[in-house]
């Protein structure tokens, strides 16, 4: 009778390991046999401490309890087969964080698995590890498990492989895994995004540097057996999951919709925007997963919401003229042999910065109408609201023997005072792929609120993360010229003149650099743009830049800088960093 006891407490204890296991299990149990279940996604929760007095983390704890008592009684109407935590598990790498995070979710009756975010801890904190053991009964960062006809992969982010040997070993094991079941259907679920969403903000804010990205992808699809990717790490709603997924390669990239307040996508399904003094407005979405053998079903779902929303079968393709600077950084995005920087052709050879756009009155407006390139940004209305960007750009060769003179003529541009404008830009690379030296001319209000612009701009140049230190050690290197551009409103239209070659000469300090300088690079690349802060409030701030023509000519000028003829002098520029400073 006692050793009964005992085996029936074994066996308790192994098919409740969900609940602070008492057993530690080598790897997630598998399902093989049962072709038909499913489970739910939840990503993001981002918990605070139990005792917080932050107004925006009370609503998350209360969200990821209510997300619990949810999911318990689902189970009890039909089977939940198991939860998976999509990353950021909390806000902050707090233990009282985790541990309110691990109180709530060991009252959940289905089985839990858990994904590591970015802000779920680095490579030196045992946070993460600690509650996957106590919740799921194993410790493990990179896992698979198989249920059904499917295999299931799971990475964590790239915070616990920080440097080049470590992001190897994550690499080999994610590449040894796929290949090691070429011949089965694969989820995989990894935290950060790793295809465009269309938010500036986003651009760099994935997987660095950009080789490495590209790695991993190039794993996803080398086997064709990865049918979908479940990212989180946007905050997105429904509405703007469904329209930011894509397919790629025969896989569909998943973002999923997230408890914490969308991004700035500015827009959600109707049916969830009647009541704007709900507690939870504009909050707590999270994704069910149908599986019937190899169909698959998606369904949206929002906490204490009567209504959802069936993903479509198939997600828009991305290809890639959707956005060359995803598939190659600027320093080897080479210009073609023939490039005409005119607007009239058919389809320019201008590139346009990958922007989502919303069902009605767009954020994003990039346009070739009447000979002319119209840019119109207008901030809309989401979380993160530090400023979004967009531009036209385009590599050009830079002549070495000659001088390169770059011709502006666009409307006055129209901003918003209280933090908008735009700017033009020159960056030029060095035959070693290297960025080398940059010309940013900038124009408009409050430069400060402008956080992730520069961010971007320097990501698809550098193809790594950058931070306000890099700016300023560019311009204390001589290697970055900013200067601001102010406009006589009163006059229509304006004309700005740039010779690249006087402006690298001020750089460098010498009136007569040697012609082995200009010949050191291959290429540059010409862009114009403009930016917005957003706000909290959802305040329309506008930008707007209307570009007639722009000419590249090897005419030589006295003068670095001409606007409207008149010389502007290029000993004058910002030897200070304009940008946010965090």
């Amino acid at each position: 009778m006692i050793g009964y006891r005992i085996l029936v407490a074994v066996m308790l204890s192994v098919f409740s390991f969900n609940v602070f296991a008492a057993v530690t299990l080598e790897n997630p149990p598998s399902n093989e046999a049962k072709k038909s279940f499913r489970f739910f996604i939840n990503s993001d929760p981002q918990m605070g401490e139990k005792n917080t007095q932050n107004a925006s983390l009370k609503k998350l704890n209360q969200l990821l309890d209510l997300f619990v008592g949810e999911v318990n009684k689902k189970n009890q109407e039909e089977a939940v087969d198991f939860v998976i935590y999509n990353g950021d598990l909390v806000y902050k790498v707090k233990k009282e964080a985790f541990d309110h995070f691990a109180e709530i979710v060991s009252r959940q009756k289905p089985p839990v698995k858990l994904v590591h975010g970015n802000h779920d801890g680095s490579i030196y904190d045992e946070n993460f590890s600690q509650i996957q053991s106590k919740l799921s009964g194993y410790k493990k960062l990179n896992y698979s498990f198989d249920y059904g006809d499917w295999h299931f992969v799971v990475i964590g982010a790239q915070e616990k492989y920080s440097n080049d040997k470590q992001k190897e070993v994550q690499l080999k094991w994610l590449k040894t895994e796929l290949k090691n079941n070429a011949n089965k259907n694969v989820m995989l679920f990894m935290h950060y995004h790793i295809m465009p969403v269309g938010l500036s903000q986003m651009e760099f804010y994935s997987y660095w540097p950009e080789s490495f990205k590209h790695q991993i992808l190039d794993a996803i699809t080398e086997h064709n057996n990865v049918k979908y990717v479940f990212s989180g790490h946007v905050h997105s709603g429904i509405k703007a999951s469904i329209k930011s997924s894509l397919e790629y390669k025969g896989t569909k990239f998943v973002v999923c919709p997230t408890p914490v307040m969308a991004r700035p996508f500015g827009e959600e399904m109707i049916e969830y925007e009647q009541d704007a003094k709900d507690t939870y407005f504009r909050r707590g979405f999270y994704l069910e997963v149908v599986v019937k053998g190899n169909d698959i079903e998606l369904i949206g779902h929002k906490i204490q919401n009567e209504h959802s929303f069936k993903y479509p079968g198939n997600f828009n393709t991305f290809k890639r003229e959707d956005d060359l600077r995803f598939f190659l950084t600027e320093s080897k995005l080479f210009p073609k042999s023939e490039v005409s920087l005119d607007f009239d052709k058919s389809i320019p050879d201008w590139y346009r910065s990958y922007r989502y756009q919303k069902d009605h009155d767009s954020a994003f407006k990039n346009e070739f109408v009447g000979k002319q390139n119209h840019l119109n940004l207008t901030a809309p209305w989401g979380s993160w609201n530090f400023d979004e960007y967009m531009e036209t750009y385009l590599p050009v060769k830079f002549d070495g023997e000659k001088d390169n003179t770059i011709h502006y003529s666009f409307v006055t541009p129209h901003y918003d005072k209280n933090g908008a404008g735009g700017y033009i830009r020159v960056f030029l690379y060095a035959e070693n792929e290297k960025l080398n030296k940059q010309i940013l001319l900038y124009w408009g209000a409050q430069m400060n609120k402008q956080k992730y612009t520069y961010q971007s701009l320097f990501y698809h140049a550098e193809g790594s993360r950058i931070d306000p230190n890099f700016i300023n050690n560019r311009i204390n290197r001589n290697k970055l010229y900013m200067k601001q551009i102010t406009f006589d409103e009163s006059i229509q239209e304006q004309h700005i003149k740039i010779n690249v070659n006087e402006i690298l000469k001020h750089l460098a300090n010498e009136k007569n650099l040697p012609d082995s300088e200009f010949k050191q690079f291959s290429h540059m690349v010409i862009g114009h743009g403009v930016w917005v802060s957003l706000n909290r409030k959802g305040t329309p701030f506008k930008s707007d830049l209307v570009v007639k023509k722009v000419d590249l000519s090897h005419q030589k000028m006295s003068s670095g800088l001409l606007l409207n003829e008149l010389e502007l002098n290029i000993q004058e520029f910002d030897k200070s960093n304009p940008f946010y400073q965090y």
